[in-house]
């Protein structure tokens, strides 16, 4: 006998009802007259502590009525008398159930399906209203169990309005305090609250000029601003906490309006902290006992205003950390960029694995989680919540567990007092109620301490990249030593340490700064133009933070390099690989780590064959060290569209995977992941994570692909490839995935061409194994001086910048003259014996440069855009400069590149002889005739930039004559060809924002 819906919707009910333990979840079946109106009873209504109800339709496949059940739903309003709650019904799911339960022959059994996870379920969410509504997926329907499920409604029914609410709140009531702050506070409390949060709050001068007035006021607000910030969410926390079991003699901070004062919440914070949440409340009790007590009223009742308004919000939200990000004065020295909740959902699923033991409390306990340049925690907090809801689903209590893992199990770490208060706010906040003794949330010294060594050097604190040579445990204090010191369990003045542990963590989860120490300050272009040698360096971006002066940065520099020499830290790449180095010390073996980098790590280092270099050092180590290896990107034209922070400009990879067991060798493969997009929210994200799993499972082989769909929707792409401990990982940022493919296999000697299954095989090598890279313009700049123009009378001239509109043709001038310098003669000898005709272009910018590389009449040297590719005559020059400007030559050059900027591509001195190119010399003696004459012929032909390919005629005939003349091939080919053309021109980082670009 069929087991009728009415009984399939209440053993659904049950199994939510007993896998949601804790979350305040009701789910109750066939509840009639449960919303008003007519037609008043869901299949299964959810209500909800402190949020909207959710309704569930549920209809056995084809299901061919489910859609219009859920719309008679959706933006009804409860009955309280029946459903004992109120609230408008403004999320319904859609499920579709299988044939397999409907053929059970009792409740019983079906509920044992479902509850072992061999029902697969189909669904979707509608959220709005029946008249104006959305849909999630909006095609189609998404498969899953009963976990699964749930796992999808948690933030299907997410009121993100309430968020940004809330955040508006954060953030208008931040800026309301932080005026009242700077108008009552003298400069003296000013500096105090400074200092408290390691920010500058200097006051503008009547003497200062304008600009440097503007810039002071600048960040004495932003210091107010975050003051506020922090203190706003420590009575938000309080509200957590007030009135909750086990935790007597808290107050609401909204019930005191009016009667609020410094010292009634002093006692109260005082209060608190006897009981610990020092990382909460600490920090906001220093800030609080700077402000001057009569305007002090005005301020503690527009704090307690907004922390009321914000307080259920930041339960599980990071709402304070995305205002508080745009707070950060020093965020661009730093490169410390808030990471988007939608991110770090997407970096949790995929990192925490699924297929552990999640239903046994010891293990959930002792998973432990670590990010140590945590920032406001969002990422520690999508990686503890994570853990949470895979120990709920397989029957657990991670709320019980709450206490042991604040004092044992969550790490996070930053040099910002602020962001450690954040951080430590949000892991407690998803438990409130459960009281804690201590954390891990550590704030790291930071710039110098005042002392000095016997030779007059500062001795400095470098933050979290202590833990770089950290090789067996270490007590670390959780306030530097130099810090009054954080209240005991006992209210009593002590150190609180923690054990830092190397080899200690099941997953490292971090957004780290990606900062560099290149950019030298007081050496300009114009000097090295003139020849000039560089100054000492005197600012280092990647230690230049709160105020740390030249001496004190150097000193922070030394310290990193002197603990990093062992690593895969490079001071040329900067922090990112130090921070990776981190993270490879301190995960344990089988544990995972989740990074979220710049995209060059992927494109950027090289290898010499001697050395590996840069970014290079990290694709080596995990190539070598690391399995189940998830590479993502997007594939977006515009930047900050491809990254996963919410406030950069760099296109970003994030970087999944399992460092390898005791025995375990390496795979040396790992999943590319390209995205069409960034997810939109958390619910788009997890069920992209999810997605991945799914495309990832279906490929078992080398060099496969397979779309990535959400229902009927494709979002993405997976490549699963062998990868190269010395070479680039250039499957990143890419939307036409046959094109990977497409020049992979060239630049191994087949040309796979549209529409012919069989591919053409044609002579190829690298552009190492045909010439020689002359020198970098530093080596140049060494021996030589130089000044802008060229004529035929020039002794030395060079091809030195980019320049689009003149630079239009293979054929080009030099454009600088070179001079001898004293004393430089042998050397500017070396130099120029280096020389030759063809260059080839170091900053490609495919939407706006025409050419790959340029040819000159002359012997010229290379400079900062054109370095010199020598080659044994000057016909396989001109050659090699017809075939990298024809489209192979570019898609190759393309896809050799660092593609960190959409619309270009660049490379280095030491990667050029790994670009791909056709290997001339291996050509019939007639091809190689026609290759020069192809060059002679269309030299001083205006080619449109690169992106335009699909519609410049000069491109076309070059690609034709190649095709046939050199390699041989018919008609059909030309056309096939025209295809791979358009498809190049379509990629996102090609085409970048151009609007010349070819769309469809």
């Amino acid at each position: 006998m069929a087991l009728e819906e009415p009984q399939l919707n209440g053993r659904i009910a049950s199994v939510i009802n007993e896998l949601s333990q804790g979350l305040g979840w009701t789910a109750r079946e066939e509840l009639w007259n449960a919303l008003r109106g007519p037609r008043t009873k869901p299949d299964i209504l959810i209500t909800r502590a402190d949020a909207p109800p959710i309704a569930l339709e549920n209809e056995y496949l084809p299901a061919a009525n489910v859609v219009e059940e859920c719309l008679r739903v959706l933006g009804r309003e409860l009955n309280p008398e029946v459903a004992g709650a109120t609230g408008v019904v403004s999320t319904v799911i859609a499920i579709r159930s299988p044939q397999g339960l409907q053929q059970c022959e009792t409740g019983d059994a079906a509920r044992g399906l479902l509850m072992a996870g061999n029902a697969a379920l189909e669904y979707a969410a509608y959220q709005g209203t029946a008249n104006r509504h959305s849909r999630f997926p909006e095609q189609g329907f998404i498969a899953g169990d009963i976990r699964h499920l749930i796992d999808f409604i948690k933030p299907a029914a997410e009121p993100r309005n309430a968020i940004e609410r809330a955040a508006r709140e954060l953030r208008e009531g931040t800026e309301d305090a932080a005026a009242l702050i700077m108008v009552s506070c003298g400069v003296e409390a000013g500096v105090a609250i400074g200092q408290q949060l390691r920010q500058p709050y200097p006051l503008a001068d009547d003497r200062d000029a304008p600009e440097l007035a503007q810039q002071k006021y600048r960040q004495r607000t932003q210091t107010a601003r975050m003051a506020a910030a922090i203190m706003i969410d420590a009575m938000a926390y309080q509200e957590n906490l007030a009135g909750y079991r086990g935790i007597k003699g808290i107050f609401q901070v909204e019930s005191e309006a009016g009667r609020l004062s410094i010292g009634a919440v002093i006692r109260q914070w005082d209060y608190i902290l006897s009981i610990n949440y020092w990382p909460i409340f600490y920090i906001a009790k220093r800030l609080l006992l700077h402000l001057t007590p009569y305007p002090a009223v005005q301020i503690l009742e527009r704090m307690a205003r907004a922390a009321a308004n914000i307080q259920e919000a930041t339960r599980t939200n990071d709402v304070a950390g995305e205002v508080f990000q745009q707070l950060i004065a020093d965020r661009q020295t730093l490169a410390t960029y808030y990471t988007r909740p939608e991110s770090t959902t997407l970096a949790a699923y995929l990192a925490v694995p699924e297929n552990r033991d999640w239903g046994d409390g010891e293990f959930f306990k002792n998973y432990h989680i670590a990010d140590y340049a945590c920032g406001t925690g969002g990422l520690a907090l999508a990686g503890y919540q994570r853990a949470r809801e895979l120990h709920r689903n397989y029957g657990g209590n991670p709320d019980a567990a709450h206490s042991w893992m604040m004092e044992n199990s969550l790490t996070a770490c930053d040099i910002m007092p602020a962001g450690v208060h954040l951080a430590a706010s949000l892991l407690s906040s998803v438990a409130p109620r459960e009281h804690y003794e201590k954390t891990r949330s550590v704030l790291y010294g930071y710039g110098g301490t005042g002392n000095f060594d016997e030779k007059g050097n500062p001795e400095v604190n470098i933050g979290s990249l202590e833990l770089l040579d950290l090789k067996e445990t270490r007590k670390q204090a959780v306030l530097p030593l130099s810090e009054q010191m954080a209240m005991g369990g006992n209210g009593e003045q002590g150190v609180i340490e923690v054990d830092m542990s190397p080899l200690s963590q099941d997953l490292v989860i971090m957004n780290p700064p990606f900062t560099t120490p290149t950019n030298i300050a007081p050496f300009t272009a114009a000097a090295a133009e003139r020849g000039e040698e560089p100054p000492p360096q005197s600012f280092n971006p990647a230690f230049a933070a709160f105020q740390t002066t030249p001496a004190e940065q150097k000193a922070m520099s030394d310290r990193a390099k002197q603990l990093g020499r062992n690593t895969i830290g490079d001071g040329y790449a900067g922090l990112g690989t130090y921070f990776t180095a981190i993270a490879h010390n301190m995960v344990k073996p089988g544990g995972h780590i989740a990074l979220i980098l710049p995209i060059s790590a992927l494109l950027g280092g090289s290898y010499d064959g001697r050395t590996a270099r840069s970014w290079q050092k990290l694709r080596q180590l995990l190539a070598d060290g690391y399995n189940d290896i998830v590479i993502l990107t997007i594939a977006q034209g515009e930047n900050r569209d491809a990254a996963f922070s919410a406030d950069t400009d760099i296109a970003e990879a994030m970087i999944v995977a399992r460092r390898l067991a005791a025995g375990e060798q390496p795979a040396r493969r790992a999943h590319f992941v390209n995205l069409a997009a960034r997810p939109g929210n958390k619910l788009e994200a997890q069920e992209t994570a999810r997605a991945i799993g799914i495309a990832r499972n279906r490929l078992t082989a080398p060099e496969t692909a397979a779309a990535i769909t959400i229902g009927r929707t494709e979002v993405g792409t997976v490549r699963l490839e062998g990868v190269n401990p010395l070479d680039k990982w250039t499957t990143a940022r890419i939307a036409n995935i046959g094109l990977v493919r497409t020049a992979r296999a060239l630049a191994r000697g087949s040309l796979y061409l549209p529409q012919r299954i069989d591919p053409v095989a044609i002579p190829m090598t690298r552009m190492g194994q045909v010439g020689r890279v002359g020198p970098v313009h530093r080596a140049i700049l060494n021996a030589f001086s130089r000044k802008a123009g060229a004529n035929s009378g020039t002794e030395y001239p060079m091809l030195w910048n980019q320049n689009s509109r003149k630079q239009v043709k293979m054929a080009t001038e030099p454009d600088s003259a070179g001079a001898i310098k004293a004393g430089k003669e042998a050397e500017s000898a070396r130099v120029w014996a280096q020389s030759s005709r063809l260059h080839i272009n170091m900053d490609f910018r495919f939407n706006a440069n025409p050419t790959a590389a340029a040819f000159t009449e002359g012997i010229t040297a290379g400079g900062r855009a054109w370095p010199s590719l020598q080659m044994d005559t000057v016909e396989l020059e001109k050659a090699t400069c017809a075939w990298l400007n024809g489209t192979l030559g570019m898609v190759g050059y393309w896809l050799a590149s660092n593609r960190t900027t959409g619309g270009r591509g660049t490379t280095t001195v030491t990667a050029i002889p790994n670009i791909p190119t056709l290997d001339l010399r291996q050509l019939p003696a007639e091809g190689m005739q026609a290759a020069v004459q192809i060059y002679d012929d269309l030299c001083q032909e205006t080619l449109l930039p690169a992106n335009e390919a699909y519609r410049d005629p000069a491109r076309q005939e070059l690609d034709r004559r190649l095709l046939t003349e050199v390699l041989g091939l018919d008609g059909d080919a030309v056309e096939q060809l025209a295809i791979l053309r358009n498809q190049w021109c379509m990629e996102p980082t090609v085409a970048g924002t151009k609007s010349t670009g070819l769309t469809e």
